[in-house]
């Protein structure tokens, strides 16, 4: 039992090397590295993070039967602001945005079904999203009026 344990030792002390000789250099190292660039927002998608804002509100004021005077944003900016991929200005798109102005304009002009207008134009975007951009579909979807 003797002669076991002083095999251990021994190796074990013969195991044991010089550790910094075997272990890498830890040294600090100035790398160049680039700056964090933000993200930042295209303007059809910062317009649309904007609407999504003010539906909220319009939301709220629809659940108490109260519809908007006016819209509080240009819906011209569907037809000007420039996408984050240009290629999503498509044909298709651009009868979207046509049917989803018409279906914010009747929030306005046709105060007693403001909940059913509202839904419209949320339904809209949703199904302009499904064609395209796909993934704000779940945000979307809660500002329908249940």
């Amino acid at each position: 039992m003797h002669k076991f344990l002083i095999v251990v030792v021994v190796f074990g002390l013969l195991g044991c090397k010089d550790e910094k000789a075997t272990m890498p250099s830890i040294e600090k190292t100035t790398s160049t590295k680039e700056p964090l660039q933000m993200y930042q927002l295209s303007e059809m998608a910062s317009f649309m993070e904007d609407m999504y804002v003010e539906h909220e509100k319009i939301k709220e004021k629809a659940l108490q039967g109260k519809a908007p005077d006016t819209l509080p944003y240009d819906l011209t900016k569907l037809h000007t602001a420039q996408f984050t991929d240009a290629s999503d200005d498509d044909e298709a798109y651009q009868r979207m945005a046509n049917v989803f102005i018409e279906f914010e304009k009747q929030m306005v002009e046709d105060p007693e079904n403001i909940q059913e207008h509202y839904n419209n134009s949320v339904k809209l975007c949703i199904s302009c999203h499904q064609l395209k951009c796909t993934g704000p579909i779940p945000r979307i979807k809660k500002l329908l009026i249940k």
